[in-house]
């Protein structure tokens, strides 16, 4: 009896502590299955938000195009608004009538001629003002001196003439169909951004875009070695709209996560930039000399080469021609490509690609020729560059991001660069 009694206790107990078990696995699985499902939670909403992300991503992209090109029509508009009968590299200041332009020469041209026309003619013939009739546009006249009464913009009567004054124009190059350089009046331009990894040739491509439109380019960087040189744009106001494109070594962009560089990028966004790309291997060597020499057009000898010098500079550039390239051909649109090799070979085709996508093609084929005769400039770089060498491993890891750099520019339909730069340099 005894025994029965232990064992019904014992069988109570063991009852007792198997529900205890089940009832603490099943409260811990239940915790799990919580914990579990909050982690399906956070993945779920992680995967929503990103093809949220993606799907606003991809229409932003195709739609970037018709975007920019409405920004730019807008940009254009508010100018048109703002500096009404204004023409390049001169501004409207008044109106006279005829017997106040005692001073001024009379010029023959067609009939219908349009003011961009006459001041066109008066700059050619080293005139400081231009007058041309109100309404019908049928006489041009061209003065030196200002010694005449000034009225209103207003100009509402037909025998009243429109009076222009030149902005800071010069000789850049002693040829009158395309060396004459203008500012443009204040506002009128977009901040178009002249963008390349130092020595891609920018210089150089400032002076043929100028010879081209007429109108001088600005920069970002002040350098009184190029003012003195000819380019009156270098101490501008980069943004101030007189000139008709910015040179800018700058990164659009370094790290997107971090938001360092967004500023940089937001002044040509909707504006445009004009991407010149040299081939790495040249590009290098001339930044290389530019540096040592401290001159755009200094060369280096070869028993003051370094090689020591060379590779490490080597080694802390040549990741940054790829970052480059590669931010502006991702983050900035409307963006034109230009390739320096290209741009060597067959100028005219490249220069009025430029003047098209500038909008300042109005006079192309009347200064192309003259550009063609006086592409040289002052800093074009003639130099002897077969004593730089290459280790294999800086081939490759610059052949890398040519490679890459290759790939974005068909990604984004611009066109590829040339195939001798996966093989070998030429300077």
């Amino acid at each position: 009896m005894a025994l029965n009694s232990l064992s019904a206790v014992f069988n109570i107990s063991s009852r007792a502590r198997l529900l205890n078990c089940s009832f603490n696995f099943r409260q811990q699985h239940s915790e799990k299955m919580a914990s579990s499902m909050k982690v399906v939670a956070v993945i779920v909403l992680v995967l929503f938000f990103w093809n949220y992300h993606m799907t606003w991503s991809s229409v932003y992209r195709e739609g970037a195009t018709t975007r920019d090109n409405d920004m730019r029509r807008l940009h254009k508009a508010e100018v048109k608004a703002t500096c009404a009968r204004t023409v390049r590299g001169a501004s409207l200041f008044g109106c006279a009538r005829i017997r106040e332009l005692q001073t001024f020469s009379k010029v023959n041209m067609s009939s219908g001629v349009s003011a961009h026309d006459c001041v066109r003619r008066c700059q050619r013939m080293n005139f400081r003002f231009a007058a041309t009739r109100h309404v019908s546009r049928t006489d041009c006249y061209c003065s030196s001196q200002a010694d005449f009464s000034v009225m209103d913009k207003n100009c509402e009567k037909r025998r009243e003439f429109l009076l222009y004054k030149f902005l800071g124009c010069r000789m850049k190059v002693p040829d009158s169909t395309c060396g004459l350089v203008c500012f443009d009046p204040l506002g009128t331009n977009p901040p178009v951004a002249l963008a390349s990894y130092p020595g891609s040739g920018n210089t150089w491509m400032r002076h043929v875009i100028e010879l081209t439109t007429g109108v001088y380019t600005g920069s970002v960087y002040s350098a009184k070695g190029l003012y003195k040189a000819g380019f009156l744009g270098e101490l501008r106001q980069c943004n101030d709209g007189s000139t008709i494109a910015i040179k800018d070594h700058n990164f659009p962009i370094w790290m997107r996560e971090l938001n360092v560089g967004l500023n940089d990028i937001a002044k040509y966004n909707h504006t445009g930039a004009i991407l010149l790309i040299r081939n790495p291997y040249n590009a290098l060597i001339a930044e290389y000399k530019r540096g040592v020499t401290k001159s755009h057009t200094g060369d280096i000898a070869v028993d003051g080469f370094s090689q020591v010098k060379w590779e490490r500079y080597l080694n802390g550039k040549a990741d940054k021609w790829r970052v480059l390239h590669e931010n502006y051909i991702r983050y900035i649109s409307p963006l034109l490509v230009v390739h320096y090799e290209d741009l060597k070979h067959d100028a005219k085709q490249q220069l009025w690609r430029v003047a098209r996508f500038l909008n300042a093609d109005h006079e192309f084929e009347i200064r192309i020729n003259c550009v063609l005769r006086n592409q040289e400039g002052l800093f074009h770089r003639h130099s002897n560059s077969s004593f730089y060498s290459f280790t294999e491993e800086m081939r490759r890891r610059i052949n890398s991001n040519i490679a890459e750099v290759s790939r974005l520019l068909t990604l984004y339909h611009h066109p590829d660069i040339p195939e001798q730069y996966k093989s070998s340099y030429t300077f």
